[in-house]
């Protein structure tokens, strides 16, 4: 890929702030090498169905995210010819969409519900929704269809032949997000929505007299996904973790041991006549259809535009290259800075991200979100990568089930400097305050997983970074992950963890408040240097145990970097360079001067790497570079 370079040097001034000499280069230095994987791919709990246009033809209707957008594909089952339509509105929209028999598909975008007619192939608005999207839907045998509305629980309705959208309200007022997975519509007009992740309920509205019930008692509301279907008796049977069974009808529940057979309905990925797609491959845009009466599918290659899905973590190879991966999906790509050539590859449709790389020998580690499953890339090797659980090169090499409560969001590792052990934390992947730690050796394949209460118990992790003799320093966060809601603890904090006896030893809260420490370094002159939320410096001595300077510098921005947020690293030249939103900066240790070398024409979202006198970062999902002029 032909590399694109923007530079524009404007005046160079000093600034006197606090007690630092601060040297405010406003030199636009950065060269932009485009989008790192310009792909997307469909959403959860169907994105894609088949269908058929007003001439009868076979087509495969794609509800495609292509990083921070949605759009509506059209793909000629046939030809692969594609029709792609962008209903504006910001943000992805709902994570699954509702076909109806009349080959009408529903979904939310934005603060809108939508009708989108696969025959037409057009979009129109049908109603407003109070913010956020479609988890669930359900439709009525008069064609009514039902949606509700995560996190408020919102419950909406659109009747399209008198073309009425109403707002019913909330099924459920609590303090944390709502996630109504799942809607099933009774014989005796009751709807029934399973509210699932911090606390599991089932609501019962009657939709001609507006009454609502909820029927798990709070005693027995676990965390977890609540599920629920229609049965073919039109009964609806609804089945929660601890509350067991339920059969509900007419605004009650009987509890039952077992359910019976879901009323059928028609597959999604089944044309009209019977033929079907077996496979649909976004990413790598191909799909394979299996014509009625044939023994094998074909395939069909089509195209659509994309800007680019969001990078996660950037990280120099062993090999002179830049490396990364973007998430939702999952790609892993590199690029090479003497030819600009840029690949990316699938991890067996895997979608969703590594939040970071490190580097540990020749190999590189990730953690993948949601499970803390690691894996182990080695970029000298061929790349496999057909399969999640089988693939050779990236291959799982740790995987256990309680790390998703654990650090199933991977906010940090660290590549420890004994050459044997790679630290992985986080926070979980929903709802559960703190972070666990895994210890993993890549001699021995073994990993020893801490809890929280071997750690601070309420206390994420965000950033980690080796001293001298082995100890670890932890920067931590307090925000309650998604679909959470707990007390938080009132500032973020640094402890130091022994490698050897795995015990916290000592801990230093930062002050004034702050609700993260985004990342930190060890410096040349033993001294830690970190960037803490929303645009404050620190350093801290672990010798003496203390903060010794903390300042504010709000001409950046605020601090970058992503779900991990690695935005400090250590230059050859010993000097610290920090990524801010707007600006990379060099920071001197010792006297704190600093001064911004790079400003792109994007915000800085993720970092970082330094291959061949260049500093790589990323805006979006783009890759950008600055000139260190070293």
């Amino acid at each position: 890929m032909t590399a694109v370079a923007t530079r524009l040097i404007l005046a160079t001034m000093v600034i006197a702030i606090g007690s630092a000499t601060v040297v405010a280069q406003t030199e636009y230095n950065f060269e932009d090498h485009g989008p790192v994987a310009p792909v997307g791919m469909s959403t959860w709990g169907p994105g894609e169905v088949a269908t058929v246009d007003e001439n009868g033809r076979r087509v495969v209707f794609i509800k495609l995210w292509t990083g921070s957008d949605a759009s509506y594909l059209f793909v000629d089952a046939e030809t692969g010819k594609t029709k792609q339509i962008r209903p504006g509105g910001r943000g992805w929209g709902a994570y699954e969409v509702l076909w109806t028999p009349d080959q009408v598909i529903y979904d939310t975008i934005g603060n809108r519900m939508v009708a989108i007619d696969a025959r037409a192939r057009t979009v129109k608005t049908v109603g407003e929704i109070p913010g956020g999207m479609a988890l669930g839907y359900t439709r009525a045998d008069d064609g009514t269809v039902y949606a509700g509305i995560y996190p408020s629980a919102t419950l909406v309705s659109y009747h399209p032949a008198k073309k009425i959208f109403t707002t019913h309200g909330a099924l459920n007022d609590e303090a944390w997000p709502q996630y109504p997975f799942r809607l099933a519509l009774d014989a005796s007009g009751w709807i029934y929505c399973c509210i699932s992740i911090q606390k599991m309920q089932v609501v019962g509205l009657n939709l001609a007299t507006g009454e609502k019930r909820t029927f798990i008692p709070e005693e027995k509301r676990r965390r977890g996904t609540a599920t629920g279907y229609l049965g073919e008796n039109g009964k609806v049977y609804v089945n929660a973790a601890g509350w067991g069974w339920h059969e509900m009808t007419g605004g009650a529940a009987i509890s039952i041991e077992k359910p019976p057979v879901e009323a059928g309905s028609r597959r999604a990925n089944t044309f009209p006549d019977g033929s079907r797609y077996t496979r649909v491959d976004v990413a790598n845009r191909t799909m394979s259809i299996l014509d009625s009466g044939a023994e094998k599918p074909r395939e069909v290659h089509f195209e659509y535009e994309s800007t680019g899905v969001n990078n996660y973590t950037i990280i120099a190879g062993p090999d002179d290259r830049v490396y990364g991966g973007t998430g939702v999906p999952l790609r892993i790509w590199r690029f090479d800075p003497e030819s600009g050539e840029m690949q990316d590859w699938g991890l067996g449709g895997n979608r969703g991200h590594v939040n970071q790389f490190v580097l540990q020998g020749n190999r590189f580690f990730g953690a993948l979100y949601s499970t803390g499953n690691v894996i182990e890339y080695d970029p000298r090797q061929p790349y496999d990568g057909a399969n999640e659980r089988t693939s050779k090169n990236p291959r799982i090499v740790f995987r256990a089930k309680e790390a998703r409560d654990l650090y199933g969001r991977p906010h940090a590792m660290l590549a420890h400097p004994n050459g044997r052990h790679i630290l992985v934390g986080g926070k979980a992947a929903r709802v559960i305050l703190g972070s666990g730690l895994l210890i993993y050796d890549i001699e021995t394949g073994e990993g020893v997983m801490l809890e929280r209460d071997q750690l601070i118990p309420d206390h994420g992790i965000n950033a980690m970074t080796a001293l001298p003799n082995g100890d670890v320093l932890v920067g931590t966060s307090t925000k309650a992950p998604t679909g959470g809601v707990g007390k938080e603890p009132e500032t973020a904090l640094i402890y130091r963890f022994d490698m050897q006896t795995r015990t916290v030893t000592a801990r230093w809260p930062l002050q004034p408040d702050t609700p993260a420490v985004r990342d930190m370094v060890l410096a040349g002159d033993g001294l830690a240097y970190g960037l803490a939320e929303p645009s404050r410096i620190f350093v801290f001595d672990p010798k003496k145990g203390t903060f010794i300077q903390d300042e504010v510098w709000k001409q950046y921005g605020k601090a970058s970097g992503a779900q991990a947020p690695r935005c400090m690293t250590i230059g050859p030249d010993g000097k610290i360079y920090a990524l801010f939103q707007k600006a990379v900066v060099r920071i001197e240790p010792g006297t704190l001067a600093h001064q911004a070398i790079a400003r792109p024409n994007a915000t800085i979202t993720s970092g970082i790497a330094i291959v061949g006198g260049r500093l790589y970062f990323g805006c979006g999902p783009r890759l950008m570079s600055c000139n260190l002029n070293l």
